[in-house]
């Protein structure tokens, strides 16, 4: 129960952190007004990757626990649910500025919560050998 906890709570300290940087860079660039002219909002992106990144942290701690030989494959398989997800969420964006500002950003949104989810994958993984070589 504790590695929920503290994943939770690095999720939400990753993502709120990227949240600001993320916004504090657009607004410096003066781009922010492009999300006005779109169906989609910066909040929006980060609130989709922190939920799916959310399942994922569940999914993998759980698998983790009933059948951690298997982790590896339930894995790539919550990583290939969670592309199908971000296309469908983000294919109306697709084309809609000359300077791919919706791609440009989700993709930023998507690698942050992706690299979160493999360094939780990672870490599960890691566990087990860890607790083989204290013996």
């Amino acid at each position: 129960m504790n590695n929920y906890i503290k994943y939770i709570l690095m999720l939400l300290l990753v993502a709120t952190t990227a949240f600001f940087a993320h916004y504090l860079i657009l607004q410096g660039m003066e781009l922010g007004d492009y999300w006005s002219r779109s169906e989609y909002s910066l909040l929006g992106l980060y609130t989709f990757g922190g939920v799916g990144s959310l399942l994922a942290v569940i999914l993998i701690i759980l698998t983790n626990w009933a059948m951690p030989k298997s982790l590896g494959f339930v894995f790539l398989g919550i990583m290939t649910v969670k592309v199908i997800a971000g296309y469908i969420y983000v294919r109306k964006g697709l084309g809609v500025f000359e300077n791919d500002f919706i791609e440009f950003n989700f993709l930023a949104v998507f690698f942050l919560f992706l690299f979160f989810d493999v360094y939780v994958a990672f870490q599960a993984l890691n566990q087990e050998d860890s607790a083989v070589e204290k013996k």
